[in-house]
């Protein structure tokens, strides 16, 4: 094949050899003599193979990606909601649990046969954002087709695609532009008079500084309404009028500083992703005695509400301060839950009794993340581990690793922050399986020397290790053969002794 110095056509052309290896003879010359005739367009030949191959609900989702401006970054994770809010994705296929289970399947997808340009990378080695190539938005725009291309591009991906909001209508002015989105306010505030306003689904407003009580209100009558992201704006408090969204599905107030629903009893029955927490940069502590840890980062949460046992579809909740232990009891009715955030008060009793909760969510729960907001020594057990966890993230609880940890088969990443550690709990660590990433964040290890021995470690690609504590990390021949990533914040340091050991 000739691609005329055209990079991308090669992609895409390597690309479509993956997908399926085993093309006939026949249809790779057609595929080569239709190329060499168009050799000025291959890329978008090539495109539109690619896009005929595809089922008809993947082709859905990359269309949907067209509303995005070009060059924009999108956030995996909120696409894939977005698109199950759109109702791209209703039915799932042979080996998926959820509608989400379903859409990263789709997304994968599409990465494999080059529609995606992957952007930052997490470090246990899942696409955080990424970007389309320029010929690839061309195309899906110009091309195929699939919304309204008038609409204006900096506003077009904040709404619904099908809601019949004319955006276009309103001149653009200056304020439009503004990355801080004060032009969106303008134009929400035009649309509350058009009759589609009650038919959007997706309203995206990550970012918007100067969002009033009277633009929530407005937002609240938006009765059809699935998706709302209040992402990094300055809200602090939601109005009471939030529970007339009785369709929503995802509610994301991340970065925000609302830290109760409405009310306590406010039900959601429709929820599946409650987003919420605040980490805050790092403030100075003068108590400390290192460089590194002078500095110590605050973390706040959404109180969790009361009637959180009346949300039974909900399938992320992360993260969610406790205030009552009673609280608690309600998440094991949780039973689509698959990630789960957890604030507690530092209280021994309220460690136990979530793993209580814990256990009651059989199978489904794949992401955990407790953090005490005091040092709490725990010898809590779970009898019943959750056997699909993935990731793991613990802070403020000592007294050693939990013997579930050892020997679970599911573990990719761990993250752990002043719980204290020694030697034992990383030999344990190192028998993980498939452990990609490990944290060792502020206090986590109490050890000066981090040594990774010989078979320990096989799967691990990235290591974070942060604080003071660690002065020395070493490698045996035969450990951690996978590595690819070493990121190591210090005052004091060993040069890392046995990184020519590592064959990555």
């Amino acid at each position: 094949m000739k691609c005329y110095h055209d990079t991308f056509a090669l992609q895409l052309f390597l690309h479509l050899l993956y997908v399926n290896p085993h093309r006939a003879t026949a249809e790779l010359e057609t595929l080569c003599r239709v190329l060499e005739e168009n050799r000025n367009n291959t890329a978008k030949m090539l495109l539109m193979v690619c896009y005929n191959e595809l089922p008809s609900h993947h082709k859905s989702c990359l269309m949907y990606l067209s509303i995005f401006p070009q060059g924009h970054i999108i956030m995996r994770a909120d696409l894939l909601r977005r698109w199950v809010c759109e109702g791209l994705i209703t039915k799932r296929s042979a080996g998926t649990s959820t509608l989400h289970d379903q859409a990263e399947r789709i997304f994968d997808s599409l990465v494999t046969r080059g529609f995606i340009c992957p952007g930052e990378i997490s470090s246990a080695g899942k696409i955080k954002s990424f970007t389309l190539n320029s010929i690839v938005h061309d195309f899906i725009v110009t091309d195929v087709g699939f919304v309204d291309t008038s609409s204006r591009p900096e506003l077009a991906h904040r709404f619904s695609i099908n809601s019949g909001v004319a955006i276009q209508e309103e001149p653009l002015s200056e304020s439009d532009s503004d990355p801080s989105g004060h032009g969106i306010l303008t134009t929400i505030e035009s649309l509350t008079e058009s009759d589609q306003w009650q038919f959007l689904k997706v309203l995206d407003l990550r970012g918007c500084k100067g969002l009033q009580k009277k633009h929530l209100n407005s937002i609240c009558k938006i009765l059809l309404l699935k998706y709302l992201s209040l992402r990094n704006t300055d809200v602090a408090e939601l109005p009471k009028d939030i529970e007339k969204l009785q369709c929503l599905q995802t509610l994301d107030i991340r970065q925000t500083a609302v830290r109760v629903l409405a009310t306590k009893s406010v039900v959601l029955p429709m929820l599946k992703h409650l987003l919420a927490g605040k980490r805050d940069s790092p403030t100075p502590n003068n108590d400390s005695e290192s460089d590194t840890d002078r500095f110590e980062e605050s973390f706040a949460a959404v109180r969790l509400p009361r009637s959180i046992r009346r949300m039974e579809k909900l399938e992320v909740l992360s993260h969610v301060e406790v205030a009552h232990s009673d609280d608690l009891t309600d998440v094991g009715k949780l039973l689509r839950l698959r990630k789960l955030g957890v604030i507690l008060q530092g209280k021994k009793e309220e460690l136990e009794l979530l793993f209580q909760q814990i256990e009651k969510l059989k199978g489904c729960l794949r992401s955990l993340s407790i953090q005490m907001d005091q040092h709490t020594k725990s010898e809590g057990e779970l009898p019943s581990p959750p056997k699909n966890l993935q990731s793991l993230n613990i802070r403020s609880i000592t007294g050693g690793l939990y013997p579930w940890i050892a020997g679970h088969d599911q573990l990719t990443k761990v993250t752990l922050s002043e719980t204290g550690l020694g030697e034992e709990a990383l030999r344990i660590l190192g028998q993980l399986r498939i452990l990609r990433c490990l944290r060792l964040r502020r206090k986590s290890y109490v050890e000066s020397q981090l040594k990774f021995k010989k078979e320990e470690f096989k799967s691990l690609k990235s290591l974070v290790v942060e604080g003071s504590d660690i002065t020395s990390i070493t490698f045996e021949t035969g450990a951690a053969p996978k590595m690819e990533m070493i990121f190591w914040s210090f005052v004091s340091m060993e040069i890392p002794s046995g990184l020519n050991r590592l064959p990555s």
